[in-house]
């Protein structure tokens, strides 16, 4: 027989998921940061290799994410977070093994198996952290997933540089966040909770298809959003270091402040955002992320070092409390759009995003090498400003229908 879902967020459960979270990001920040740094430097790639690197690591993810999504569904939630740790250990050894042989084309491919393995733990983990909780907590339960990943990222910084200043290898870094990903899948399924039962649906076809018309809105300015985020992701550290210093450890200390308030308050962050106005804080957010990429053009010829850098800390700092906060939001309303259901609906949510991601470094890499590095920057500090308003539609038309729906 059907439920009506949860009577109270089952935050016990979700604690194996957080901890989940913060083992497999230990290695985000710093693969992230050096896969650029290695595949430009020694392996001599150009910028739009490197863009192909980024690229590949979201093909995977977008083309996954749905087979994913159905995988994900009742029962298996679980499964496919293991699953997706399980692939990604495979390709941080893999990626390993690109550093050993300089071969660029060894880590591109192992790039896309990493990519499979986030399109099915994002996706079951959306899904598991979404039917656990009540409506009004949902952005909370995301916050504290981005928690414990900001920790596991502060964290998995601060180890993988001490292994990489020791043994003076990145090869040992990718192989130590090929373990800590097996950690993170065996704590998942070690701790299998009982299944819950399924929810009825509210019935309405008139709502449900304003809610679609909604969410077809909200989707369309999240790609947008996503696009020209993730054309600049192979390439802000390789402009900081031509444009700011030459250090190193300095590029990775503008990041520290920002991890750390995540880390921290993320939990918080999204309960401030379960209870204040979605269109206010999704705009804002949009708002910062686009002034603080503008900023990246323009601080070095206004400051001079390390008053540049300090600003940038601070803009990357307000941007990623802020970005948080529009993730939360943007899940929990997905979560709800797609209650009882939530594999199906953050399958195609993710797939979207992930051609979104796929497509954008490679156009990041083409300005770069044909124009001049400061032109991606440019393009996305401009394009940003004009989703606010395609936001702000669909999330009013998403929220007056869901209260029609309710009613």
């Amino acid at each position: 027989m059907a439920l009506d879902g949860p009577e109270t967020s089952d935050w016990k459960t979700l604690r194996s998921v957080y901890n989940s979270a913060f083992f497999c990001s230990l290695g985000f920040f710093v693969v992230g940061f050096l896969i650029p740094i290695i595949t430009y430097g020694p392996m001599n790639a150009s910028a739009t290799q490197v863009a192909l690197v980024f690229s590949l690591l979201t093909l995977g993810t977008a083309a996954f994410s749905p087979a994913a999504g159905r995988f994900a569904k009742r029962g298996r939630r679980r499964e496919a977070i293991f699953l997706g740790a399980i692939i990604r250990a495979i390709a941080y050894g893999g990626m390993a093994l690109s550093i050993l042989l300089l071969d660029v084309n060894v880590l591109i491919l192992n790039s896309l198996i990493w990519g499979l393995g986030a399109a099915f733990y994002r996706v079951g983990m959306d899904a598991e952290i979404s039917e656990r909780v009540l409506r009004e907590n949902r952005a909370e339960a995301f916050g504290r997933r981005e928690a414990a990943t900001n920790r596991g990222n502060v964290i998995g910084a601060f180890v993988g540089f001490t292994v990489l200043f020791l043994f003076e290898d990145a090869v040992y870094v990718f192989l130590l966040y090929a373990l800590t990903n097996l950690v993170g899948g065996y704590v998942v399924l070690r701790h299998r909770p009982l299944l819950e039962g399924l929810r009825t649906q509210p019935s309405g076809i008139a709502a449900e298809s304003v809610i679609g018309l909604g969410i077809a809105a909200l989707v369309v300015a999240t790609a947008i959003d996503t696009f020209i985020s993730a054309l600049l992701s192979p390439f802000v550290e390789l402009y900081i270091l031509d444009q700011f210093t030459t250090d190193i450890m300095l590029v990775a200390l503008v990041y520290l402040p920002g991890g750390i308030i995540a880390g921290t308050f993320g939990g918080s962050m999204g309960r401030f955002a379960d209870h204040q106005s979605k269109v206010s804080i999704v705009s804002v957010a949009v708002i910062i992320g686009a002034a603080s990429t503008l900023g990246l053009v323009f601080i070095p010829a206004i400051l001079p070092e390390p008053y540049n850098l300090l600003v940038i800390a601070l803009l990357f700092s307000i941007g990623m409390i802020t970005g948080i906060m529009a993730y939360t939001v943007m899940s929990s309303v997905f979560g709800t759009a797609y209650e009882g259901r939530a594999g199906e609906g953050f399958g195609m949510f993710e797939a979207a995003m992930g051609f979104a991601r796929f497509t954008a470094p490679l156009v990041g890499g083409l300005l770069w090498d044909y124009i001049n590095p400061s032109a991606p920057f440019i393009l996305v500090g401009l394009s940003g400003f004009i989703l606010v308003p395609i936001y702000v539609y669909g999330m009013k038309k998403y929220e007056r229908a869901l209260q029609q729906r309710d009613s």
